[in-house]
């Protein structure tokens, strides 16, 4: 019997791909503004805001939350699209615009008035990403990958996911809402990842190993990723726990392009010092942005 032919690669449209990133950053921003203040009524609601049972009972019940899962939904659907469309390098420094959006959304809901330091944090964090992760090529690599590149990768992701999140359980209530975020974050960026292999994988036909378990976590990743976002909301409010996410979200993607999708760094010495800088300035914007932001009426034990 002939094996199957595989069908012709993906055809990439950088255009179409940067257009559908910038809408898929937007409904990210309202889906998290929508959560996060969805959390804080219900933690408002529970006599033990940080019994799991309790918080997520709470948050089921509310149409505002399921609101935001939705958008979440939407974002995720067209932020799809637009890596099968582009390469992950280009789509997601786009994506970090959500949080610039997701300020404004989360104060009108809120009914306060944002603050200058807020704004300034974000725009340190901001600039800093896109100059960081700008430095990778936005065409080459096949967006394909090796089977035992696909499943390493999803195992130290599980690996790392399982430390981070061990690792904030024994920490102070900040501290805490930023691990989870920061997992959180881990789960959308090898998501994103994966995505166009999964997507090249499919449509190339048949389905190998690797292929199989990158779609697994896929599926698996992004419902881990929300459970956690949301414990961030709740303990560390949209600055802490957006902050962080948009942060580890596209870093993460973009080293799995890199080193696993052959998406090529070759900045030489000089990109390397500038990717220092950019690194060190994002790291100043997050901290900033995490101290300026809000805190929670309600602060966990």
């Amino acid at each position: 019997m002939r094996p199957p032919v595989p069908g012709p690669p993906l055809e990439a449209h950088p255009v179409v791909a940067i257009l559908l990133a910038l809408c898929s950053a937007f409904l990210y921003a309202l889906a998290a503004a929508l959560q996060r203040l969805a959390t804080a009524r219900a933690a408002d609601e529970g006599t033990h805001p940080r019994d799991g049972r309790e918080f997520f009972g709470a948050l089921v019940r509310m149409p505002l939350w399921w609101s935001g899962l939705a958008s979440m939904g939407c974002g995720a659907a067209v932020h799809v699209v637009a890596l099968g469309l582009g390469s992950v390098t280009l789509v997601q420094p786009v994506g970090v615009l959500a949080l610039v959006l997701a300020l404004p959304l989360d104060a009108r809901l809120e009914r306060r008035t944002i603050r200058g330091a807020e704004w300034a944090s974000a725009a340190l964090l901001v600039a800093g990403l896109a100059g960081l992760l700008t430095l990778a090529p936005h065409h080459g690599g096949t967006g394909e990958a090796g089977a035992g590149g696909l499943v390493a990768t999803a195992v130290v992701a599980g690996l790392a996911l399982a430390a981070v999140v061990l690792i904030g359980n024994r920490l102070g209530w900040r501290s805490r809402a930023v691990s989870r975020a920061a997992g959180a974050g881990l789960c959308a960026g090898v998501t994103s990842g994966l995505v166009r292999p999964v997507l090249h994988g499919l449509h190339r036909g048949p389905l190998d190993a690797g292929v199989v378990v990158a779609a697994i976590a896929v599926l698996v990743l992004p419902v881990i990723g929300v459970l956690l976002l949301q414990t961030a909301y709740r303990d560390g409010g949209l600055d802490a726990g957006l902050a962080t996410q948009t942060t580890v979200d596209p870093v993460v993607a973009g080293l799995i392009g890199i080193l696993v999708l052959d998406e090529r760094f070759e900045g030489g010495v000089a990109g390397a010092g500038f990717a220092v800088l950019c690194a060190a300035v994002t790291v100043v914007g997050l901290v900033a942005l995490i101290r300026a932001g809000p805190t929670p009426a309600h602060r966990p034990g």
